[in-house]
């Protein structure tokens, strides 16, 4: 089974679950909640702003050592 990263937390999840976004280029964005596509579309948050993201996390020295 296959996981897909959230383009906005970080979240890897079963690639089933949540919304892809397809773009005319080619490129696709994974969202695995609709918390995090409307952060990013609709709400233009930075996700290094974010408390609750991977990317606030490494950037404030705040993630969680991998096991």
């Amino acid at each position: 089974m296959a996981l897909a990263k959230c383009i906005f937390c970080g979240k890897e999840q079963e690639d089933f679950r949540g919304t892809y976004l397809f773009k005319n280029d080619g490129s696709t964005n994974y969202y695995c909640s609709s918390k995090c596509h409307k952060s990013h579309l609709k709400l233009h948050r930075d996700k290094k702003r974010v408390a609750w993201t991977e990317a606030y996390k490494n950037v404030h020295k705040k993630a969680l050592a991998k096991k």
